[in-house]
């Protein structure tokens, strides 16, 4: 190869080895830079939303116990928080689980704002806020397997004649809850209220003591 073919070469090499490291140095700012935007996404938009839900859901609780602390002030009973719950087939969880002379009312929080819907037959509750719909589980069915199987493990110990009923609180204080009254579904307003009236009253001749303590697992 003569002198002036060889300089050639020497030039192309030296062209493309830059071009790779122009090219090398693209890749690495574009991976930092995608990065550096789905970080800032994630902090701005899906963190705040995973602590807005955290948040939503301990207010609800806090209702909820609020509302049960200052009704057993009153009445005899008892309330188990943050039970689980279930027979030898059924398992479930509940928030709260109420036992008094009427009977069993097992409960679930929700938090979320909006306008929410939500049945037996749905699977997921639909929440409008903001012209945005969103999806979530279904508080209703999540209260509803809680008391089957609170249904289940008192009959396993052969009691039968206790009522037992599943509600949903809605807490957040700008929300319109689209659930059938069959369903006992309340704002935090209404369950206050509801805790006063007849049916949450009525004495049913219910051993608050021993249901409490099969559901606990105490029992034998």
């Amino acid at each position: 190869m003569d002198c002036g073919g060889f300089m050639i070469l020497l030039t192309l090499q030296s062209f493309i080895s830059e071009w790779g490291r122009i090219i090398a140095f693209v890749a690495v700012a574009l991976v930092f830079a995608l990065s550096y935007i789905f970080i800032k996404k994630y902090r701005e938009e899906v963190a705040p939303k995973k602590q807005l839900e955290k948040d939503n859901r301990d207010k609800s609780i806090k209702v909820i116990q609020k509302a049960l602390n200052k009704y057993i002030r009153r009445n005899d009973g008892r309330v188990i928080y943050m039970a689980e719950v279930g027979g030898k087939k059924t398992k479930g969880s509940a928030d709260a689980v109420l036992i008094g002379y009427f009977g069993v009312l097992v409960l679930i929080g929700c938090g979320l704002s909006g306008s929410l819907y939500a049945n037996e037959k749905d699977k997921y509750l639909t929440q409008i806020i903001k012209g945005e719909k969103r999806i979530h589980e279904n508080p209703v069915l999540k209260a509803q397997a809680a008391a089957k199987a609170v249904i289940e493990l008192l009959k396993e110990k052969k009691i039968y004649k206790v009522p037992v009923d599943s509600g949903v609180v809605f807490s957040a204080r700008k929300v319109e809850a689209n659930v059938p009254r069959s369903l006992n579904g309340f704002t935090a307003k209404e369950f206050s209220k509801a805790l006063h009236s007849k049916r949450f009253l009525e004495d049913k001749g219910v051993n608050t003591d021993a249901v409490a303590e099969i559901i606990l697992g105490l029992s034998k």
